[in-house]
């Protein structure tokens, strides 16, 4: 989901991978923001990362479970050579930017290029025995306490650069696939245009061709939020508000509301 001054943006993957692909970039963008605040404020080091660093080994470990269990490196690369093949047919088009479009071409390859070097990456950090050692009990259910932890503890307390230094080389280890599935998410969002619709009595449903996911964008004035559910070729949306003390008020809106949807298609 994205925020601007007027309007949300919700997203909502109608493929089981492209599910994968989004809850990934969300870790992703949880590593690089506790390592930008980290960085930013090095001087201050024990009172910028102690309070995040389950924010930080929670995003890492997240990462490594969605790799671990499922074989994010073959699809990944399937659909970028799908990007690929798609974007070849344009080259001989008379208005296309070639200099995009070559561009574009340039990053799926390095992505794609870049990809086969996941699986040692992967063994690697995996076999980080501190890794290993604090992975099952922040893992656990409940607030995990540093008395628990005290290799974790002693390692907050080291020179700041030993473990900065550590930090990025763990998010190192991701790069390869963290690069590549911006990309095309990124592809996948730009390919598909917002169309202005109106939801009758807070509800919307449509039969299509097969789509990767679905973007909505919903007016703050609306005060509503999407509740999506459906499958590749046929979707349903039923806006709601937020739940109130009131028991008597329906948390799913009746009102007639003007909302655009980006249909992202499916290569």
């Amino acid at each position: 989901m994205s925020s601007a001054s007027q309007s949300v943006i919700y997203e909502y993957p109608l493929q089981e991978r492209f599910r994968t692909y989004l809850r990934l970039e969300h870790s992703f963008k949880q590593l690089q923001s506790t390592l930008a605040i980290a960085e930013d404020q090095s001087h201050d080091w024990q009172q910028t990362i102690e309070p995040r660093y389950e924010a930080f080994f929670n995003a890492l470990f997240a990462c490594q479970e969605l790799v671990e269990r499922s074989d994010i490196r073959t699809e990944l690369s399937k659909d970028l050579e799908q990007q690929r093949v798609s974007m070849k047919q344009w080259e001989k088009h008379p208005q296309i930017d070639q200099t995009a479009l070559q561009g574009a071409l340039r990053s799926i390859v390095h992505a794609s290029e870049s990809l086969q070097q996941l699986p040692a990456e992967l063994r690697q950090l995996k076999a980080d025995r501190f890794l290993a050692s604090i992975r099952t009990r922040l893992a656990q259910p409940g607030i995990s306490g540093l008395f628990e932890l005290p290799q974790l503890q002693l390692w907050l307390n080291q020179p700041v650069a030993d473990a900065m230094h550590q930090c990025q080389q763990w998010y190192q280890s991701l790069q390869p696939l963290a690069a590549a599935i911006e990309l095309q998410l990124e592809l996948t969002r730009q390919q598909s245009e917002f169309t202005s619709t109106t939801a009758k009595n807070g509800f919307w449903q449509e039969s299509c061709e097969p789509l990767a996911m679905l973007r909505i964008k919903v007016p703050n004035s609306a005060g509503c939020y999407p509740v999506v559910s459906g499958h590749r070729q046929r979707f349903t949306i039923r806006f709601m508000q937020l739940p109130t003390d009131n028991d008597e008020q329906t948390d799913a809106s009746s009102d007639d509301l003007s909302v655009a949807i980006a249909r992202c298609q499916l290569l």
